[in-house]
């Protein structure tokens, strides 16, 4: 039931609070010059606005209010808002701990969202919306309304010559959690498998971000290409879409370095001269990650900064990052056959090579062309077409899942993976029937894998057999599921 209208004594100030009403998570404040609005969206995001907004739709949020005499205080269940009567100043608390204050200020030329602390700011970049989101420290933001806005985050300021601002505020301790909830605000638009595919501009879905057509012609223009997959992404850019023929003109090693990109990329369009033999791989691992995006509003593309974002030194390696979780990619944007490579923390196998390297330090590695320098982290499991079914890829020591999105069954298969000592297992539920051959790097020969034959080199593998690569020191089972079984394999060292 709405809250009758309840009027406060306070001293009449410049945007100090005259009366308030509250209702089921909506606090609506008639101020001296305007009102106000506050709104949870979730337990870790709400809308803050002055001059009138669109509604939004959310879920109810279980809140706590207090009115005292300074201040109205609105408790959930991971944050509460603090409004001082006198200034209509909002205070966001995480834990009793300020997280941030943020003012709206009407003037005749316009409106000013006032927001501090700020740090280091991420986001504002790319098209549409993308131009309006950014994120910091501990939480993001976005301008839900108007369009026309100017941003002075140095000054902690951003400006529009309307008379209205509507705002929504995410609470996250990670961008990957700021990210998920902005994803509820924006429009949501699946991307299918369908969409891996080359196709004309004119087939792509509407949810797909053009990258600027810039012909990739010089070592600088590749650089800049990863620099804006980078920072598009951290302004939440899901989905950028690579224009084929902006590889045309391009000089044969430029080119060749463009083409191996190309075929990492989740969305591409235009001719398909390209190299991209080596895309069918990876094809799976993409469908499941553009279902992610659908369902959790992570990109696809990870700078170091969402992925590893309590690393102190992250901000600095824009010429690398990572594709989903699993995998590590350092694109070739300069002359030569070799690359060095800022490594985050953690254990890392090159794909190439199957050589591990430990994390946090700088490296340098031979990159010669026909494929990006990709590196496995350390308890990834991840699937890959192969010509016999699918090979399921496991790096040890750590245990390790994945599940992969069957877009004919609108369900996931799931691929599980655990040692212990002495002992492995590894499972596969599979939704479809399928050959899987799951390949566990870095593992000596096992001295009996439990229902399975040994067999004397890959290309006798078939179901129900094992072979062990002395060379690569990897071990390979090859697995036979039905829809719907759940099929363990156990080790023994």
């Amino acid at each position: 039931m709405r809250a009758a209208i309840f009027f406060l004594s306070v001293c009449a100030a410049h945007g100090g609070v005259v009366s308030r009403d509250w209702e089921n998570g909506k606090l609506t404040l008639r101020l001296d010059d305007g009102t106000a609005e506050i709104e949870w969206i979730s337990s870790t995001a709400f809308r803050f606005s002055r001059g009138g907004s669109a509604k939004i739709r959310h879920d109810r949020v279980a809140l706590e209010f207090e009115d005292t005499r300074e201040s109205l205080k609105l408790r959930g269940r991971y944050l509460t808002l603090e409004v001082d009567k006198a200034s209509a100043k909002l205070k966001v608390l995480a834990n009793n701990e300020a997280v941030a204050t943020l003012s709206l200020d009407v003037a005749p030329d316009g409106v000013t969202l006032h927001v501090g602390p700020l740090g280091k700011v991420f986001g504002l970049a790319g098209p549409g919306d993308s131009q309006r989101f950014f994120f910091t420290n501990r939480y993001g933001m976005f301008v839900r309304a108007p369009r026309d806005c100017t941003f002075d985050l140095e000054n902690g300021m951003v400006r529009t010559p309307s008379l209205s601002m509507d705002t929504i505020f995410y609470y996250g301790p990670t961008p990957k959690e700021i990210f998920e909830e902005h994803e509820t605000v924006t429009v949501r638009t699946e991307i299918t498998a369908r969409s891996l595919h080359a196709a004309s501009a004119d087939h792509l879905p509407m949810a797909v971000s053009l990258l600027p057509k810039t012909p990739l012609t010089s070592w600088d223009a590749l650089a800049q290409l990863v620099q804006t997959l980078d920072q598009w992404s951290l302004a939440a850019v899901l989905y950028p879409a690579l224009d084929l023929s902006t590889l045309d003109n391009a000089k044969s090693d430029v080119a060749k370095r463009a083409s191996d990109l190309a075929t990492m990329l989740p969305i591409l369009y235009g001719p398909t001269s390209a190299h991209l033999e080596d895309r069918h791989r990876w094809e799976p691992y993409l469908a499941t990650y553009l279902r992610e995006a659908y369902d959790r509003g992570y990109p696809l593309i990870r700078p170091m900064e969402v992925e590893f974002s309590r690393d102190t030194n992250v901000d600095v390696r824009p010429d690398i990052f990572m594709l989903g979780d699993e995998v590590l990619l350092a694109p070739v944007i300069s002359s030569g056959s070799r690359r060095g490579v800022q490594l985050p923390r953690g254990i890392w196998t090159d794909l190439r090579t199957n050589i591990e390297y430990k994390g946090n330090q700088s490296i340098e590695i031979e990159a010669p062309m026909g494929g990006v320098p990709t590196f496995a982290r350390n308890g990834a499991v991840f699937p890959l077409n192969a010509k016999k079914g699918m090979e399921l890829h496991y790096f040890p020591s750590l245990g390790g899942e994945f599940f992969l999105w069957e877009e004919d069954k609108q369900d996931n298969s799931q691929f599980h993976a655990a040692p212990a000592g002495e002992f492995m297992r590894v499972e596969i539920e599979s939704v479809v029937p399928r050959i899987y051959e799951w390949v566990i790097h870095h593992t000596k020969r096992p001295s009996k894998v439990d229902g399975y034959g040994q067999v004397r080199g890959r290309s006798s593998l078939k179901p129900g057999t094992w072979w062990h690569d002395s060379r690569r020191n990897d071990l390979h089972v090859m697995v036979f599921a039905e829809g719907g079984s759940d099929k363990i394999v156990n080790i023994s060292f």
